[in-house]
């Protein structure tokens, strides 16, 4: 009895089984989505979802230490990734961010995120507090670096999650706010640097954000459609295969980016408010798992992986009901891609890991 105790204090439960939720919606979502547009879709994200249980469970029951000693090996093979998607890489919707290996395609980017988040937990653990500007800097470039290069694929979103989860883990490593505050002024100054490194089809996107009506069958199409799918749910949604949107394939990218739009439309408000929900419990709990622990490198893990879900996760439902511009941003968990839920998954696991260790 005791230790049955004991082992139910070492394992967050609320942790897993918000997951857990997120990817069940996710799974009957896809059948929907897919149903029309290719029912192999489906099937293989069960797989892919069960891969990263899998992960997830054996990364849990190790010690997340061992992960971040193997930071930097992890790191210098995202960058290699990174590199061969410019030389070998695979190009779909007009960008190159896939590498096909034995017939598996990988996005390297997702895989970046993980990388990222290891290095700078074990750099910055080592720093001592208030953070020193030189370890800012130091920092700040072990995150641009793959971040320009996903920047260049061309990927936005992915690129901005990198500088999010930076954002966060040096907050938590002792940036003053006066220096957050100069930081986010530099980066206010360089937006008009990055609006002219953008393409054409990127600036294109961030505009229709602003009237996706002035090209209704362009750049505004996807939003225009998204937004139609989401209202048309009401309160209580169409039913499950009963979106027309979704099934009648007016929807593009239904499958990934705009998931969250079938949701909408099948479940209603009640489900979006439902996922919503999900995905606060999990940020809550790794708040907590940051809070409680008082080993700096489990502190920063469980932020970065904060900010990585919720960036992206904000980021995603924002674009789809037409309150952020279209970046290409997956929602976790829930949208079709095995590179992105078998790491989202692993990055669970490392921080159920936190939880377990600090309370042996």
């Amino acid at each position: 009895m005791m230790l049955s105790l004991r082992a139910g204090r070492r394992w967050d439960s609320r942790l897993f089984g918000s997951a857990a939720v997120i990817a069940v919606v996710g799974v009957i979502a896809m059948a929907s989505a897919a149903s029309t547009l290719n029912p192999g879709l489906a099937s293989r994200h069960v797989l892919y979802s069960a891969l990263g249980l899998l992960v997830f469970f054996v990364v849990s029951s190790t010690n997340y230490r061992r992960w971040t000693d193997l930071a930097v090996a992890v790191y210098g093979v995202s960058l290699l990734t990174l590199l061969a998607v410019y030389a070998v890489g695979t190009m779909r919707l007009g960008a190159t961010r896939w590498l096909s290996i034995f017939g598996v395609s990988l996005q390297p980017s997702e895989f970046s995120k993980l990388a990222v988040t290891l290095l700078l937990a074990r750099y910055l653990s080592g720093q001592p507090r208030p953070l020193p500007m030189r370890a800012v800097w130091r920092s700040a470039l072990l995150a641009g670096l793959p971040s320009v290069l996903i920047f260049n694929q061309p990927d936005l979103g992915s690129a901005t999650i990198l500088v999010a989860i930076w954002v966060g883990m040096v907050w938590m490593a002792g940036l003053s706010r006066r220096w957050l505050l100069i930081l986010g002024g530099g980066a206010l100054a360089l937006l008009p640097v990055v609006w002219q490194l953008l393409k054409g089809y990127q600036r294109d996107r961030l505009l229709a954000f602003v009237d996706p009506h002035a090209d209704p069958l362009g750049a505004g199409y996807t939003i225009i459609q998204s937004t139609i799918a989401v209202g048309s749910g009401r309160l209580w949604g169409r039913g499950w295969f009963a979106g027309t949107q979704n099934q009648l394939n007016f929807l593009p990218e239904r499958h990934s980016d705009f998931i969250f739009s079938v949701i909408g439309e099948e479940w209603g408000f009640v489900g979006c408010l439902f996922v919503i929900a999900a995905f606060s419990l999990l940020l809550f709990r790794t708040v907590r798992i940051a809070l409680e622990t008082s080993e700096p490198q489990g502190q920063l893990l469980a932020t970065g992986l904060f900010c990585w879900i919720a960036y992206q996760a904000f980021v995603n439902m924002g674009m789809v009901v037409g309150l952020l511009p279209v970046v290409g941003v997956p929602l976790p968990l829930v949208s079709y891609g095995g590179s992105s839920m078998v790491t989202v998954w692993l990055m669970l696991g490392l921080v159920q890991s936190v939880h377990r260790v600090s309370r042996e």
